[in-house]
């Protein structure tokens, strides 16, 4: 689903489109500029809320552009996650792999809201699965941009929109829309993570032998 299906998709749920083509005119592009913020806020809460963005980023220590620490102590380096992936949410598992092999990593740390903690000394290859924010449209975000959420949660983003932006016209008819989008969030709770789990490796969740702090 694209950024231009979106905001089609809202116009016709407003009722000031009949057609399936983005029509930009006196009457809709009040709506179309208070587009932008309303579909960050149903991504947002799709995305922390609802099911998470899987993706992984790697620190490679046999690598000659091996990232360092943020900071060493106690035995440990810390490194910044947020650093390392500028949309990071929160950890969900580590892997790591030698010429010896390969597996989850659980002998690590975490501090605060992102930094992982990894022995000192600590070489190989760290694949760092993580739960990731939802990139933001602007007002000069492409049309054609495809919008970084699992089907199911594209496709409800226009609902939320139309929530928001019809408001001031027929408050019955937003929170209609508001209504339908928190009742499918529920159940994407559900669905979503369930699904994810299944589709885990280790069959659902990871041990951390170290603890978190």
């Amino acid at each position: 689903m694209t950024w231009d299906d979106l905001r089609i998709t809202c116009l016709q749920k407003i009722f000031e489109i009949k057609g399936d083509t983005l029509t930009q005119d006196s009457n809709t592009q009040q709506y179309i500029k208070s587009m932008p913020a309303a579909a960050n806020e149903a991504m947002l809460i799709l995305a922390t809320a609802g099911r998470y963005i899987r993706k992984c980023t790697t620190l490679d220590f046999g690598s000659t552009d091996a990232p360092k620490a943020d900071f060493s102590m106690g035995g440990w380096n810390g490194y910044d996650l947020k650093r390392l992936a500028p949309d990071f949410y929160s950890l969900e598992e580590i892997y790591h792999g030698e010429a010896d092999g390969y597996g989850l990593y659980q002998d690590y740390r975490t501090e605060g809201a992102g930094v992982l903690l990894l022995p000192e000394g600590a070489g190989g290859t760290f694949r760092i699965w993580y739960n990731a924010y939802p990139p933001k449209v602007t007002k000069e975000t492409p049309g054609n941009t495809v919008i970084e959420l699992h089907p199911e949660e594209a496709s409800m983003v226009a609902l939320y929109m139309a929530g928001q932006l019809y408001k001031d016209d027929d408050i019955s008819i937003a929170q209609i829309y508001m209504n339908e989008f928190m009742t499918w969030l529920e159940e994407l709770k559900q669905s979503g993570r369930t699904a994810d789990s299944r589709n885990n490796g280790n069959g659902g969740g990871f041990y951390s032998k170290s603890g978190w702090w």
